[in-house]
């Protein structure tokens, strides 16, 4: 299943819910970092890209499951410097 069909209580894993001020962002821009944000009740995923000089700073929600939180930690590291909806396209087992 590509990465942007996937869903966490029914909301999609991908693109990240931007940060207010980047609402709407979408796919667009370039990945630039992830880190898994483990001291919370629900975990997550903090993901920055660059959309043309534009800094974007967003999430994206994995609940309590720290094997998926892990594995997608793991692929989108992998993706440092490639188009978000690149990754978007990603086909994925969580």
């Amino acid at each position: 299943m590509r990465l942007r069909e996937w869903k966490w209580m029914e909301f999609p894993v991908w693109p990240p819910q931007w940060s207010v001020t980047d609402e709407g962002a979408g796919e667009a821009g370039v990945l630039k970092n992830v880190k898994i944000r483990k001291d919370r009740i629900l975990k997550y995923i903090y993901i920055e890209a660059d959309e043309n000089g534009h800094k974007l700073r967003g999430i994206t929600m994995l609940g309590k499951n720290p094997r998926q939180l892990e594995s997608l930690y793991h692929i989108l590291s992998q993706h440092i410097g490639k188009p978000l909806t690149e990754i978007g396209d990603l086909e994925v087992r969580l």
